[in-house]
């Protein structure tokens, strides 16, 4: 199976009657993005982690990895696998030194511990047709992306082609976002 690097890049409140959200994954050297529907307390812990604002008693993902830590187990990857009826299925690929174990995991939570451990995540080739919609490069709104999913090369990149098209608005949100990184 094929699989490419996606990047989640916001959330966006859904169904308000519902309490759900979306989770947008996009595509980084292409022009696809991928919706996923998440519930309150999953968009609740990704903004969460987006905000590095550390909770003052660990969450779940925060729990998972202590766990994962105190078993000499590591986060190796993340994949997701499929999509079945409006479902998305992901994998945690994880090793304990001598194997590599893939655990079944709801795409949420493994997108919160893939950003958590800053490791990858991959989406398969396939899932990718089937759920992605097109966009323009210049509509990811880089503003927005999740802490960890751009390095600072990419937003210092960013930032050059912004001012050269003149976009100075969002030419200042990268900067701000460069700076945070820095600090960190």
């Amino acid at each position: 199976m094929t699989y490419k690097k996606v990047y989640p890049t916001e959330i966006l409140q859904g169904f308000t009657e519902t309490s759900m959200f979306v989770m947008m994954l996009y595509e980084p050297l292409g022009s696809r993005k991928v919706p996923i529907m998440i519930g309150r307390h999953e968009a609740e812990m990704l903004m969460i982690e987006q905000g590095n604002q550390p909770p003052k008693r660990p969450m779940t993902h925060q729990l998972i990895v202590s766990i994962m830590d105190s078993f000499a187990l590591t986060l190796k990857l993340v994949r997701i696998d499929r999509f079945e009826e409006g479902i998305f299925y992901a994998s945690l690929i994880v090793s304990d030194g001598f194997n590599t174990h893939a655990i079944d995991a709801r795409a949420s939570d493994a997108v919160l511990l893939a950003l958590h451990q800053s490791v990858d995540i991959e989406m398969a080739e396939t899932v990718l047709n089937d759920t992605s919609f097109e966009v323009q490069n210049d509509d990811i709104d880089i503003s927005s992306t999740l802490p960890g999913s751009e390095s600072i090369e990419e937003l210092e990149e960013e930032l050059r082609r912004c001012e050269e098209n003149e976009e100075y608005e969002r030419a200042a949100e990268i900067m701000e976002l460069i700076k945070q990184k820095t600090k960190n």
